[in-house]
């Protein structure tokens, strides 16, 4: 690729990117261009060479922006595919970059977004039809502790549905990488309480979609990054994530 193409592409990351800054809602408005250019261009390197990296990630990490705009519904499948087969490519190359190694676990954990969302609207759903009540008068211990145990028993019966299945599917390639950045991020010293914030989101997930029997481990791996990301200095923890 000669450097008039590379400029050219360069200038069409940075001007997404500013769009999406000053409109975020426009991001559809993106995918005819990006499309343009992911059908024609793999990133094929044999070797590591910085100087076409320094294009090349900005490049796959504007794009996996754009294609996750909109996570909870799924995102789009055929763009975020392509970030994901151009990051793994990278990886090769670059094995311990921890923006590499970052970016393929927000991959993962941004597909694992819709199936989140519709095991979230199912659990209020079913919490809103549920009542702490009968016919009006409050339960008894024994009747609580029933409805504790058929809570207990239908949440482990869905821990088997479909989305659930799929959500641990997805998330465990998330933890993995992300546990890989914040562990390269560490030796290099270059942690950031954004990294740790991310990893800690998908420990935390994979948590919330598995067994009690096992779970703990995810929760603890969650809290420490927590942890470690409110210890950086002038970083504040997302919302979501502050306990």
């Amino acid at each position: 690729m000669d450097e008039s193409t590379v400029s050219t592409l360069v200038a069409t990351v940075q001007l997404i990117s500013t769009t999406l800054d000053s409109n975020p809602h426009g991001w559809r408005d993106q995918l005819h261009v990006i499309r343009g250019i992911t059908a024609s261009l793999e990133i094929l390197d044999t070797a590591p060479d910085d100087a076409r990296k320094r294009w090349q990630l900005p490049l796959v990490t504007v794009f996996q922006r754009v294609a996750f705009v909109d996570a909870d519904n799924g995102g789009v499948p055929d763009i975020a595919d392509w970030c994901l087969r151009q990051s793994l490519a990278l990886l090769h190359l670059y094995p311990d970059d921890v923006d590499i190694l970052a970016l393929i676990g927000q991959n993962w954990l941004l597909r694992a977004q819709k199936s989140l969302a519709k095991i979230h609207q199912e659990e209020r759903s079913s919490s809103g039809s549920g009542s702490g009540v009968s016919q009006g008068h409050p339960l008894s211990r024994s009747e609580e502790q029933r409805e504790v145990n058929r809570a207990t028993l239908q949440a482990e019966d869905r821990l088997h549905s479909a989305d659930y299945v799929e959500a641990r599917g997805i998330l465990l390639p998330a933890t993995e990488y992300l546990q890989r950045a914040v562990n390269a991020a560490q030796q290099q010293e270059a942690t950031t309480g954004t990294l740790y914030a991310t990893a800690a989101e998908a420990f935390m997930s994979l948590g919330n979609v598995s067994s009690v029997r096992v779970n703990d481990r995810y929760f603890h791996e969650a809290l420490g990054y927590l942890r470690a990301a409110d210890e950086i200095p002038n970083y504040t923890l997302p919302s979501h994530l502050q306990q």
